[in-house]
């Protein structure tokens, strides 16, 4: 067992990724999708809008996840500092 305090990559096994992400205020994730596996998308700090498919807009606080398949698009921007995990899980 390990502690998760980096950010970027910070586990990889075969059927999943766990990201951290550490974003300022004013900053964009990019539009973009990841096919073949299923997302979790969880806020633990800040203020997340989460843009889905282009047209349903998500406003994410500390505690929220938001779940997606990877087929489907996302964009997100930064509202206020924020730390976030994604969780990619492969599907099979």
């Amino acid at each position: 067992m390990s502690k998760l305090n980096n950010v970027g990559l910070v586990l990889e096994e075969s059927n999943f990724k766990v990201i951290k992400k550490s974003l300022k205020a004013g900053e964009v994730i990019s539009r973009h999708n990841h096919p073949g596996a299923n997302i979790l998308f969880t806020v633990v700090k800040g203020s997340v809008e989460l843009i889905y498919n282009d047209e349903e807009v998500n406003n994410l606080i500390p505690g929220d996840v938001f779940h997606f398949e990877g087929d489907n698009y996302i964009k997100a921007n930064i509202m206020e500092d924020a730390e976030i995990f994604v969780i990619l899980i492969n599907k099979e």
